[in-house]
């Protein structure tokens, strides 16, 4: 049952749980409702989730269950809901999952009718112009995961998306972000320590933006990675992607870096940002703008563009996932052992670790000195008494490398 209370400035709707506990409705925003019959009809809709979500929990949900509303009982139960991950869902779900299958019983979802979605170039999956197939891949991932969550909870006997064949994603490199481009590019001195800092780390776009000062041991070279910056939301989240804190070492340029971006600042003001744990954070966030203000992904991203365009440096490398690629591929190919790379980057499995390890001008090398082929080394950038001067070099460096790559020891 629900109903509705009048207060000073609007209507508030309520209605019990299955527990018999009351519960408030209000809108999104958190305002009231202008309207009595609003607030009721947002109340009995919140009561009719509450009951389906404890009939899930119960596994008292029956197979004839529209799938729409099935996700609507799974959905909060999601590990990313305080992700930028979530938003994305929720688009894919929104555009191409509930408009297809929201008033479709689980029970009569079969197999041939998920292949005929995937396989569809019209309204479907099919790979065409503006579905590609690895975002064919990410969409049907939502519909497959609902269905195996029903079976998990005996609502259904099996998966109708067991055996479905999905488009292949074609292998080719991607793009990552080299020393020697970002030493060319101009970029503002705020946005170049960021970019350099991950290359020095590895660091996720969230992680570096939402990477606070306490979690850096600058003495002893280390770093924890436990929160990340939740950019769509302007909110913290208490654990990185992998739900999983871990510790980086940090080079001699990554802590050169950090000092210089904590020096002269008030470090027990706190972040300025909510955390989703209801934490009253009283520690500094790294990096900032010149301004001060929360250092946001999207808008390094846009500099880190035009910066190599005007630097000739190709575009598609001009990416904050770049610079984690780049940190991946120079430590892979310097020796770095597969399961340190997987620990320091976040990665549970190897695997995921490798499409992270880029084919380089060190590769080749490598592969040309293994069949007996002699690689001469070249000197790349001006060192010595030229590279003092410049902001962020690390002097301990070797002037000579193989063709441009650095030596993974030296990235901590």
């Amino acid at each position: 049952m629900a109903w509705a209370e009048k207060l000073a400035t609007g209507w508030r709707g309520r209605y019990r749980d299955q527990h018999g506990i009351k519960q408030k409705v209000t809108q999104p925003d958190g305002s009231l409702f202008p309207r009595k019959r609003d607030a009721i009809e947002a109340a009995e809709e919140e009561a009719v989730k509450a009951r389906r979500t404890a009939a899930v929990k119960q596994g008292k949900l029956p197979a004839s269950v529209k799938w729409g509303d099935w996700w609507d009982a799974i959905a909060e139960d999601r590990k990313f809901e305080e992700s930028d991950t979530a938003s994305t869902e929720r688009y894919i779900v929104d555009k191409w999952v509930r408009p297809k299958w929201g008033e479709t019983p689980l029970n009569k979802i079969t197999h041939d009718d998920v292949q005929e979605w995937v396989d569809d170039k019209e309204d479907g999956l099919g790979v065409r112009n503006g579905m590609s197939p690895r975002y064919a891949r990410r969409v049907y991932a939502v519909l497959s995961v609902s269905m195996s969550t029903a079976v998990n909870k005996k609502v259904l006997d099996a998966s109708p998306c067991v055996g479905i064949k999905l488009p292949k994603i074609p292998k080719k490199p991607k793009p990552y972000v080299q020393l020697e481009h970002a030493e060319k590019l101009n970029l503002r001195e705020d946005y170049q320590d960021a970019v350099d800092f991950g290359l020095e780390t590895g660091l996720r776009p969230g992680e570096l933006c939402g990477l606070h000062d306490h979690r850096l041991d600058l003495e002893n070279g280390w770093m924890e990675v436990v929160e990340a910056f939740v950019h769509r939301r302007r909110v913290i989240r208490p654990i990185p992607k992998d739900e999983d804190a871990r510790m980086v070492p940090l080079s001699s340029k990554a802590i050169e870096i950090a000092r210089r971006r904590l020096a002269g600042r008030d470090l027990t003001a706190g972040c300025g940002l909510p955390h989703t744990d209801g934490e009253d954070c009283k520690h500094a966030l790294v990096f900032l703008t010149l301004r001060r203000r929360v250092m946001h992904p999207d808008a390094v991203g846009q500099c880190l563009r035009r910066a190599a365009e005007k630097a000739g440096v190709p575009r598609e490398n001009a990416h904050m996932y770049a610079l984690r690629r780049g940190f991946g591929t120079r430590a892979g190919r310097g020796g770095m052992d597969a399961f340190l790379l997987a620990d320091l980057m976040g990665h549970a499995d190897v695997r995921v670790t490798r499409g992270y390890v880029q084919m380089s001008e060190q590769a080749r090398g490598q592969a040309l000195a293994a069949l007996g082929e002699q690689v001469p080394l070249k000197v790349v950038g001006q060192r010595g008494a030229a590279a003092r001067g410049k902001r962020g070099a690390d002097l301990d460096r070797s002037p000579l490398e193989s063709d441009g790559e650095e030596s993974a020891e030296n990235t901590g």
